[in-house]
């Protein structure tokens, strides 16, 4: 699709805690081997989506070291590119570091492009989604926007730090507000959203006089408020998982060593394309017995692992054991070590005879480069 320009949007995702201190939640590792912003950026190319954008919030370094040629995702590079959008100013004064701000200082989207279409999608809720047949339902009907939301029966729980829509009989939108926990039953959005680009134009116009520090979200619900714009509304049936805390990253990634729930996210028609590393394949000692976990390329594993998680190069030593525990790359656990409910980042290295011990209720984290 030449006339549709897809933006990964990383403004609104939520901090997980230290895990992200560092990093944006697009570029955390996710599964051993992918990062989170993997599933957006396949989803466009799956759906055929040529012009891909990435709306940057903070921590450019990490997301330009992930994206590498910057090309990855792009179904045809000779007509199709990839873009960085940065805010310089948004770093100077965080309270107006937003989506909305962050296109209009990359406003040839509105003006240089020959994009008709702009479609956004955010980097912290995973799903594997086909755009194609939801643009062109955008396009055959005429809307100005279209959102994409989901109805869950536990949103008390879920989507807490997300917004929920009203939808009206006709399918549009007659309300937005925040997810107060106080609901089971609710139209959560998926933020992703299909707007013309006229309208975008529109929306930033009136930015300015609305709210500063709004963003996409807030524009949404101004304009569906104040009855100045007709939203529609699209549903999601598929598997989708909105991570927002430390608690859900640990909780929705062991989920998915269960096949059944993965199958549901990993399809053998849409592959989840991700940054390739020229690392040998595990090995595994004599001794070394695994269960139930992701095990990633370059990992030396001499002791025992169970339902875990294990990232590119990660050295177990001989009568170690690791269950219900994360780690991150390039992390060194050394012989006879006891780790339980952990999740350790990076470059870590945790010597001989140490033991940690969280439980599924408090997971402790390690920060990056720790040495115990």
């Amino acid at each position: 699709m030449k006339d549709v320009i897809a933006l990964l949007n990383c403004h609104n995702s939520p901090e997980l805690g230290e895990l992200t201190s560092s990093r944006p939640l697009a570029s955390t590792s996710f599964l051993g081997r992918y990062a989170f912003a993997d599933f957006a950026l396949s989803n466009f190319c799956n759906s055929e989506l040529s012009n891909v954008g990435i709306l940057v919030k903070d921590h450019e370094r990490s997301m330009l070291k992930h994206l590498g040629n910057m090309m990855s995702w792009v179904i045809n590079t000779k007509i199709g590119h990839e873009t960085i959008f940065y805010n310089e100013k948004g770093q100077l004064n965080p309270a107006y570091n937003s989506d909305i701000n962050n296109i209009k200082e990359n406003d040839w989207v509105l003006y240089s492009s020959n994009a008709s279409v702009i479609l956004f999608e955010s980097a912290h809720i995973v799903l594997d989604i086909d755009l194609r047949p939801i643009i062109e339902e955008h396009k055959a009907r005429g809307e100005a926007l279209t959102v994409v939301y989901k109805s869950i029966n536990d949103a008390d729980q879920e989507f807490t730090h997300g917004y929920v829509f009203d939808v009206g009989k006709d399918g549009y939108l007659t309300g937005i507000h925040k997810n107060d926990g106080q609901q089971k039953n609710a139209n959560v959005s998926l933020e992703i959203w299909i707007v013309n680009r006229t309208v975008l134009a529109d929306m930033i116009n009136r930015h300015q006089m609305v709210d500063a520090a709004f963003g996409m979200r807030e524009m949404i619900g101004y304009l569906v408020k104040n009855n100045i714009l007709k939203v529609h509304a699209h549903e999601y049936k598929g598997y989708v998982r909105c991570f927002d805390s430390l608690e859900n990253y640990v909780k929705y990634s062991f989920e998915l060593l269960d096949r059944n729930v993965a199958k549901e996210l990993f399809k053998s028609d849409w592959p989840i394309y991700t940054a390739t590393h020229d690392t040998p394949p595990a090995l595994y000692g004599e001794n070394s017995v695994i269960t139930n976990s992701f095990i990633s390329n370059g990992c030396v594993i001499e002791g025992e692992v169970d339902d875990s998680i294990i990232c590119r190069n990660v050295k177990i030593g001989k009568g170690a054991k690791v269950s219900r525990s994360i780690i991150l790359s390039n992390v060194s656990i050394g012989s006879l070590v006891t780790l339980s409910d952990v999740v350790i980042d990076k470059y870590s290295i945790v010597t001989a005879r140490h033991t940690i011990a969280g439980d599924p209720a408090n997971v402790i984290y390690l920060k990056q480069g720790a040495i115990l």
